[in-house]
């Protein structure tokens, strides 16, 4: 088994953990709320919850946790994907990191890395050749941290706010 129990164990998430990565995605809400009010305006609630609890049994997808001391400090959730071909491209396989958040009192330790390298091996164990996610471009540490684990960019979203008279003048 790819998941093995040690001080620093990354392992699946079970039905109790899910109260702890609540917790983490609303800190990662926040993260996201300050960085894109535009976006992420919502509090935590029953619906999130739902999807916590959705994640844990995608079958699609994979949701681990890392835990210090017995104590959920961080998780990944990723999904497995599998797109056929069409008139303008190949068919593709890969593992898409969906979400990942690591307690903000734990950041800098290796945690993330640990979740990371967890995630790979199963992506190996898989068969799925590589990789994917997206980033905000507000979250500077975020994207050092992919960068560091050996992440290239490979698409560039971008957005322009439409200007109207309205909006010109004001500006």
């Amino acid at each position: 088994m790819l998941w093995k129990k040690n001080k620093d164990a990354v392992r699946p998430a079970k039905k109790k953990d899910l109260e702890r990565v609540n917790a983490l995605r609303t800190q990662l809400l926040e993260l996201r709320g300050k960085g894109r009010p535009d976006f992420f305006q919502k509090p935590f609630g029953d619906e999130m919850r739902e999807e916590t609890r959705r994640m844990l049994f995608d079958k699609e997808g994979l949701l681990l946790v890392a835990e210090t001391d017995d104590t959920v400090n961080g998780y990944v959730f990723a999904s497995f994907v599998r797109e056929s071909a069409t008139i303008l491209r190949d068919g593709r396989s890969f593992c898409k990191v969906e979400e990942i958040c690591v307690d903000k009192a734990c950041r800098g330790q290796g945690i993330g890395t640990l979740l990371i390298e967890a995630l790979n091996r199963e992506v190996i164990a898989r068969g799925f050749p590589k990789l994917e996610l997206n980033v905000w471009a507000f979250n500077s540490a975020a994207c050092a941290f992919w960068t560091k684990q050996g992440f290239t960019p490979f698409l560039y979203c971008m957005e322009r706010k439409v200007q109207t008279e309205d909006t010109s003048a004001t500006n």
